[in-house]
């Protein structure tokens, strides 16, 4: 993987250095960066930006380059991602923006909105009172998760450089919330014959077992994620206000987790012959965390786009 990204960013690279620059005074203490073409390569006052992470498409052309046959196509996500001990379980795609205030100073955000649903399904045997080895009947045991995370960033940045190779450094405020939940459902039923029906243990893994309870359905507490976040780094413009850069930021953080609660069923049985199927609820009383930490330590390449 290193070597892809190392192969992509000297393709990258190569295409900047055919390039003649010209630089001239402008106003305040920036100057101005033209191409050969007359193009200003660095971003100026009431530009937008897009971020992504530049980490697939590094790989990409650097697959291209070695005839890698199984190449995938590039994917637009984020590379900097709050890790302190609070919010490192947030993931997964974000869209990241800047708007130039001036040609040193912008403000930024970033807005990550993720949900989705994920369904397991294992057969399991049919719990019956004479079983046929050679052809045993099925049923399925089957769990719905339902999960979602939303993020929200907001801060600014400063910028310091008067040629391609640009700092910055900032700081940025975040919050955010995430919750999910898990729904069972079970082909094997229990009854006074099967006061252990047979159930699914593991659904990753397909395994199954004999279960005196089992839940139908748990719901985590909702989670409110909040913290504050100073970074530093830095962008090369490879490009006309094209760059790639990396940065790196110490983020305090603190969550909030809301009450949960699970339902689960078991074989209630009576006086005398009376049995019936019961259902009992536990309920968590939720928590409080902080942490503090280093993020993007694992080097994400960001890339750049102002216009």
């Amino acid at each position: 993987m290193k070597h892809t990204l190392i192969t992509g960013a000297l393709l990258l690279a190569s295409v900047a250095s055919n390039a003649q620059d010209v630089s001239t005074p402008a106003s305040g203490t920036s100057l101005t960066f033209k191409s050969k073409n007359g193009h200003e390569v660095l971003p100026q006052a009431k530009d937008w930006a897009l971020g992504i992470s530049a980490t697939s498409f590094l790989n990409y052309f650097g697959n291209m380059l070695n005839g890698n046959t199984t190449n995938n196509a590039p994917t637009f996500n984020t590379a900097n991602t709050p890790d302190a001990f609070a919010l490192s379980n947030i993931g997964g795609m974000a869209i990241s923006g800047k708007y130039m205030k001036t040609n040193t100073m912008a403000y930024r955000a970033r807005f990550q909105a993720n949900a989705g649903q994920t369904t397991f399904r294992n057969f399991v045997m049919q719990d019956v009172a004479t079983p046929d080895p050679l052809n045993p009947k099925m049923v399925e045991d089957r769990l719905d998760i339902n999960s979602y995370v939303v993020l929200l960033s907001a801060g600014f940045e400063k910028r310091r450089g008067s040629n391609r190779l640009q700092g910055f450094y900032g700081a940025e405020a975040m919050f955010g919330f995430t919750g999910s939940r898990r729904n069972y459902t079970w082909g094997n039923s229990f009854s006074s014959a099967t006061p252990t029906p047979t159930t699914t243990i593991d659904f990753v893994g397909g395994s199954f077992g004999m279960a005196s309870s089992r839940p139908l359905e748990t719901v985590t507490g909702n989670s409110f994620l909040g913290g504050v976040r100073g970074f530093g780094g830095v962008e090369y413009f490879f490009a006309p206000k094209i760059s790639l850069g990396g940065e790196i930021g110490y983020t305090v953080g603190f969550s909030t987790h809301g009450k949960g609660y699970a339902t689960l069923e078991r074989l209630h049985t009576g006086t005398g012959s009376a049995v019936s199927v019961t259902t009992d609820d536990y309920y968590s009383a939720g928590l409080r965390s902080w942490g503090i930490g280093l993020d993007n330590v694992n080097a994400g390449i960001n890339l750049h786009f102002y216009f």
